[in-house]
């Protein structure tokens, strides 16, 4: 999977969060960086929103409904064959509430969890860019830039 959509070019992203100010900076981020931004305010919305979609990266908050609700729901993802190839990012706050983030337990966390990346909240919008960009390459500028 390339992650780009034949009709627009452009790379569709996937964000679940119960933060609502946090999605819509990063709808607005991404969008003028040429990229599909959806957002999932939970576990019940993004389940549905997958039913008619099908992002090439999926960037998921680990504490929403419950405090494990972003891992329950990337595996039950990972579980559904057309999003085996799907990158899946983290995000926490874990480490600002309990001072132990993910970088300590990367690896191990990978291993189990099925997950292609696990980032600290807060993160920069740009710390996210970098993070996209590695996953899929992808637009670098605006759209209309090019």
């Amino acid at each position: 999977m390339n992650g780009l959509k034949a009709d627009t070019g452009k790379h569709t992203l996937l964000f679940i969060d119960d933060d609502p100010v946090f999605l819509e900076a990063q709808k607005a981020f991404f969008s003028a960086r040429g990229y599909t931004v959806l957002t999932a305010g939970g576990t019940d919305a993004a389940l549905e929103l997958l039913r008619e979609e099908t992002p090439d990266l999926i960037l998921v908050d680990l504490m929403m409904e419950h405090t494990d609700s972003g891992f329950r729901l990337a595996r039950r993802i990972r579980r559904e064959e057309r999003f085996r190839g799907t990158p899946l990012v983290m995000l926490s706050g874990v480490a600002s509430e309990t001072g132990i983030g993910f970088a300590r337990e990367r690896e191990a966390l990978r291993e189990w969890s099925h997950l292609d990346d696990f980032l600290d909240k807060p993160v920069s919008a740009h710390r996210l860019l970098a993070v996209v960009r590695e996953r899929l390459g992808g637009p670098d500028e605006p759209a209309g830039g090019r």
